[in-house]
């Protein structure tokens, strides 16, 4: 072998050592660094990575929430929070997209930034991102989308290439909805974060919710949770949907009588109930209060609110003197003229009405306060006689909860002589036969009513029918009796005399009905009357059911301290629910075909109302001529043997006279003259809840078709 061969041999050993030495000690060094990752710095290093990356839990879809007829209450949609990650595209691509994108952005989003903005941002934010590698990697575009901006989001330029190509990152959110927007707002209740859930929201929270997944997710800059991929591709399930009895149709008509007297009358706020006498099911229920912004559901006045219920508590007093076989109806009382000492304070009247010596019967019929605390002292005024009465009222359910399931039903608040020593006076007797020194919720009042119209069952009020999952029902809910009979029949039934008597020749007069009888009492609180020297402030209410003979729905109205002139029940509240009780009436066509009125059956039938030239053709077909008119609009009716055809004057900036027009007449006039309207019903208009010729305002006009 020749010196120069060994020589090369001998350069290529060293390289070849050199080499290995340089791969050890590279080796070396990677394990010296996962010794001192793994072992000496292994705490610092994972507590990074679990501030950056964890299992986030995360809400299914909620449930939704129907009303009887299965209209959607309330709904959860879908919404987008979406990021980029600005590092996830090439050069290339970036530098090709980036101004289409910037444009889309800014056409689409032109409240976030301009396109030149958008372009500023983008390119500033990704260079920024590789120079510190992190900060504004993850740049914020836009936030709370919906599905279709979404879709049309993912076909911009970059964003269109994905997650890993170009850097979109969707994080979806559900946002509760709700179609009837302020319509039971309450009832239904909200579905809040970092607050508590209200209403049926709160009751069934964990029927709604359905159960929760988790998902893989890091954090990014700005403090903003991401994904790690696309819940998307997760199975997620849905919460059960919650059937309600509450009939929207019936709702919209409550809520819309109610706003009109909170408004018109200047009141505090005000509640309505509608029930349904046999099962004890709300079919509406609306809660108002009077603010700058109009009238608002803001509290549930009807579950939630102690008060003193006023006279309609003459109700739970005649009935306990009646059920106790103590009553007679004819029995004389005396109401010295309207006012009378009982022991050391003094009770009024509404007024000085100069009456002595009446019918018991007659003192209910007008509400004499004097009458019913008379009669209630006379028969519970000994003091081993207190008792009684209070223990009466229990037996009627009135000292106990409802037991609806909405959540913040108070106690009732009636005393008792054997625990409340302190506070029972001789005069206590006297005041809560008339519906004082003692507190019940609007709903307490009117369940106690219900069982009254239903002949002496106490329901449980319930608002939830049926839970729904994966569309088919898993559990139902019936009508559940609390008492079987809180008084004996003779009593139940001298009670609906009573009731229909008061608004038949009473105090609630006003509420007579020429659709649908009505049974029912009035109720003027004074709500301050232990501060004489302050103005005087009343709570209005009516409590009833109809028909009369044969009760479907009960109802309560409680417009809470009225300041415009009136504040007497039968003025206040009773018109209420008279408009609910005719528009419930002609909402259900069972109740409303089984009342026959044949004033209103021949109204309906003979008499005509509408555009003329549409009336002259048609009269002209069947036969009959000359029938002719130069005014637009006639009114048609028959007399004797002969058509009668009279003009019908409409006048601008009055309320018209609708009645025997169609529909579509009626809606042409309305929408001409600029009036607020609702209607009811179908067929031709025969009542109008505003009278011709009055001047045309803010109130709504309702029609009701037959």
């Amino acid at each position: 072998m020749s010196v120069r061969s060994e020589d090369k041999k001998n350069e290529l050993l060293i390289r070849v050592y050199v080499l290995l030495l340089a791969f050890g000690l590279f080796a070396c060094l990677i394990l010296f660094r996962v010794v001192k990752i793994s072992l000496i710095e292994g705490d610092k290093w994972r507590s990074k990575a679990e501030s950056k990356v964890e299992w986030k839990t995360v809400d299914s879809e909620r449930g939704n929430i129907f009303d009887a007829q299965g209209n959607i209450l309330a709904t959860s949609l879908p919404f987008f929070d979406i990021r980029m990650d600005l590092l996830a595209p090439t050069d290339e691509v970036f530098n090709a997209g980036v101004d289409s994108l910037s444009y889309w952005l800014a056409k689409d989003f032109p409240d976030v930034y301009t396109e030149q903005q958008w372009r500023f941002k983008l390119t500033n934010d990704r260079r920024l991102g590789k120079e510190r590698k992190k900060s504004v990697r993850y740049t914020a575009l836009v936030s709370d989308i919906n599905l279709d901006q979404l879709d049309r989001l993912k076909s911009y330029p970059i964003l269109r290439k994905g997650k890993y190509r170009g850097g979109l990152i969707v994080v979806r959110k559900n946002k509760r909805f709700k179609p009837f927007a302020g319509l039971a707002s309450r009832t239904i209740g909200e579905d809040r974060e970092n607050a508590d859930k209200i209403g049926l929201e709160a009751a069934y929270d964990k029927v709604l919710s359905g159960p929760a997944y988790e998902v893989f997710m890091k954090k990014v800059s700005g403090g903003v949770w991401v994904p790690m991929f696309d819940p998307a591709e997760l199975k997620i399930e849905k919460g059960d949907d919650v059937v309600t009895t509450l009939d929207m149709t019936m709702q919209d008509l409550v809520h819309q009588e109610l706003e009109l007297a909170v408004l018109n009358n200047k009141a505090r706020a005000g509640t309505a109930i509608l029930m349904d006498v046999e099962s004890g099911g709300i079919k509406a229920m609306a809660n108002l209060t009077n603010t700058k912004k109009g009238a608002v559901e803001d509290f549930n006045y009807a579950i939630g609110r102690l008060s003193e219920p006023g006279s309609t508590f003459k109700i739970a007093s005649y009935l306990a003197m009646l059920d106790d076989g103590h009553l007679q109806l004819n029995e004389k009382v005396n109401l010295n003229g309207g006012k009378k000492r009982f022991y050391d304070l003094t009770m009024k009247d509404s007024h000085l009405h100069g009456k002595f010596e009446v019918t018991a019967a007659e003192a209910f019929k007008m509400s004499s306060n004097i009458g019913a605390a008379d009669l209630a002292l006379k028969y519970y005024g000994k003091r081993a006689h207190n008792a009684r009465f209070v223990n009466k009222l229990d037996s009627f359910g009135l000292v106990s909860k409802t037991n609806i399931e909405l959540p913040g039903e108070p106690n009732p608040v009636i005393k008792h002589p054997d625990v409340n020593k302190k506070t029972w006076y001789g005069t206590t007797i006297p005041w809560m036969s008339h519906g004082y020194e003692l507190m019940l919720t609007p709903l307490q009042m009117l369940n106690f009513c219900n069982a009254i119209a239903n002949g002496g069952r106490l329901m449980e009020p319930y608002m939830v029918s049926e839970l729904i999952r994966n569309g088919k029902t898993w559990e139902q809910f019936s009508q559940k009796v609390l008492i079987d009979q809180i008084a004996s029949k003779g009593a139940i039934e001298q009670m609906h005399d009573l009731l229909k008597s008061t608004v038949n020749d009473g105090t609630a007069k006003s509420v007579k009905s020429d659709i649908v009888e009505i049974a029912g009492k009035t109720g003027t609180t004074r709500v301050n009357y232990a501060q004489a020297e302050e103005e005087k402030k009343y709570n209005a209410s009516f409590v009833g059911f109809f028909p009369a003979d044969s009760p479907k729905y009960s109802l309560l109205v409680v417009v809470y301290e009225p300041k415009d002139g009136d504040y007497y029940g039968g003025k206040v509240a009773g018109p209420v629910f008279k408009n609910i009780a005719e528009g419930v009436t002609l909402i259900d066509e069972k109740l409303m075909a089984s009342i026959v009125n044949e004033e209103r059956q021949d109204l309906v039938k003979s008499y005509h109302a509408g555009y003329a030239g549409d009336y002259e053709k048609v009269l002209e077909f069947i036969g009959v001529k000359d029938v002719q008119t130069r005014n637009k609009w006639i009114d048609i009716f028959p007399k004797e043997d002969e058509l009668k055809v009279e003009r019908k004057k409409i006048k601008v900036g009055k309320i018209p006279d609708l009645k025997g027009m169609g529909l579509r007449d009626a809606i042409y006039i309305m929408e001409s003259l600029g009036v607020k309207y609702e209607v009811f019903g179908s067929g031709r208009v025969w009542k109008q809840t505003i009278d011709p010729g009055k001047e045309i305002d803010q109130n709504t006009l309702i029609i009701y078709l037959q």
